[in-house]
């Protein structure tokens, strides 16, 4: 081979080199997919956590406000059964107080006219206790949130003092209220140092 064919070989093989066409982009888009895939991946992931826990805010505050909407509704109706009661009770304690008065007017207890009034006395009472009246305790120490002190009795006994000596009218509750307070005599000590008026004292 001369000279001359040699280098017009090595100029052929150069340009044959130059002229090689460099990677496709679709090629370079393939290298680049899998970390893209991965990231768009995580993303994802990612917002489907913070609407999961989106929802269990929304689902925990939703039960909470039927949990408190169910509440209010229990109290509600049970404020309401008590004012019903209440407005009921004071409407018929009246009645009961005049059968009573009627009872302790009647002086024959045998008669038929005591029996018949007792009767019915009883009855209305018990329909009263349905709707949850209750008798106020009078055996024990005045308390003035319960009774009404209409009078009161001196004694000598110290274990009488501030006890109720006697019940001149019944006290009623519905529930914890008081719908009309017990009338009652209360004991008194006597003071054993009770200074003499001035004008006995002159004469």
């Amino acid at each position: 081979m001369t000279a001359a064919k040699e280098m017009e070989k090595m100029r052929c093989d150069e340009e044959i080199q130059r002229e090689e066409p460099a990677p496709p982009e679709e090629m370079a888009d393939e290298v680049r997919e899998p970390e893209n895939g991965i990231e768009s991946l995580k993303a994802e992931i990612e917002e489907a956590r913070a609407e999961a826990e989106q929802c269990r805010n929304e689902a925990a505050r939703a039960k909470a406000d039927f949990y408190n909407y169910r509440t209010r509704i229990e109290r509600d109706r049970t404020r309401d059964r008590i004012l019903a009661a209440e407005s009921a009770v004071l409407d018929l304690l009246p009645v009961l107080d005049n059968l009573e008065r009627a009872l302790d007017a009647e002086s024959d207890r045998e008669s038929s006219m005591y029996r018949g009034i007792s009767m019915v006395q009883r009855q209305f009472f018990s329909a009263l206790q349905n709707l949850g009246l209750k008798v106020i305790d009078t055996s024990g120490a005045f308390d003035p949130s319960l009774h009404e002190a209409v009078t009161t009795a001196d004694t000598e006994d110290p274990e009488e003092d501030g006890m109720i000596m006697e019940v001149f009218h019944r006290g009623y509750m519905l529930g914890d209220k008081v719908l009309q307070a017990a009338k009652v005599k209360v004991g008194r000590k006597k003071s054993a140092n009770i200074a003499e008026p001035e004008n006995h004292k002159k004469s």
